[in-house]
């Protein structure tokens, strides 16, 4: 080796479990370059274990930060009812799964698929409407089926957003039978 060239820099941690001992056991570690690679490498019994212990890490999974009694109760919840990171994310944004400072529990209401329903009439009011006099008006057929297209993507999505937001959330939760 010239004296230009170096050597690559080696880091070595001592994780207080597991010690090196060398030239008999070794043992070594990845870090992941990120949180996304890490979860999805890592065992879900695993994950849970290590997000009730570390606010960041639960923080990233179910979008809600609180104290260690509220995420053992969302981590219990979650086995018990074999949801998934982002269904339960679903559920709390949609008014099903209430995660507060106090506790987090299941709660089925009403209401949130009735308003799913009604946004979905008035979409289908409006962008009804709207395809309806895009294609009466005495535009050139190229701009008629241009500004159709637009609406109908506009409607799908959202209607796309309707249900994941409010009736997908209730067929789950009302799946569960809780």
């Amino acid at each position: 080796m010239t004296s230009g060239e170096h050597e690559p820099a080696i880091t070595q941690f001592n994780l207080g479990e597991r010690s090196r001992i060398a030239g008999r056991d070794y043992y070594e570690g990845r870090i992941p370059d990120s949180i996304k690679v890490y979860l999805a490498t890592t065992a879900s019994d695993r994950l849970d274990e290590e997000a009730i212990d570390n606010e960041r890490l639960f923080y990233y999974r179910f979008g809600v930060d609180v104290q260690r009694a509220v995420r053992e109760q969302v981590i219990a919840l979650k086995r018990q009812h074999g949801l998934t990171d982002t269904e339960c994310r679903w559920l709390h944004r949609s008014g099903q799964f209430p995660i507060t400072r106090e506790g987090a529990k299941l709660e089925p209401d009403r209401l949130v698929p009735a308003a799913g329903w009604f946004y979905a009439v008035i979409q289908a009011l409006f962008f009804g409407s709207s395809l309806l006099m895009i294609n009466f008006s005495g535009m050139p057929s190229w701009k008629q089926l241009l500004g159709s297209v637009a609406v109908t993507g506009l409607w799908f999505g959202s209607m796309w957003a309707t249900n994941r937001l409010f009736l997908a959330p209730w067929r789950r939760v009302k799946s569960l039978r809780l």
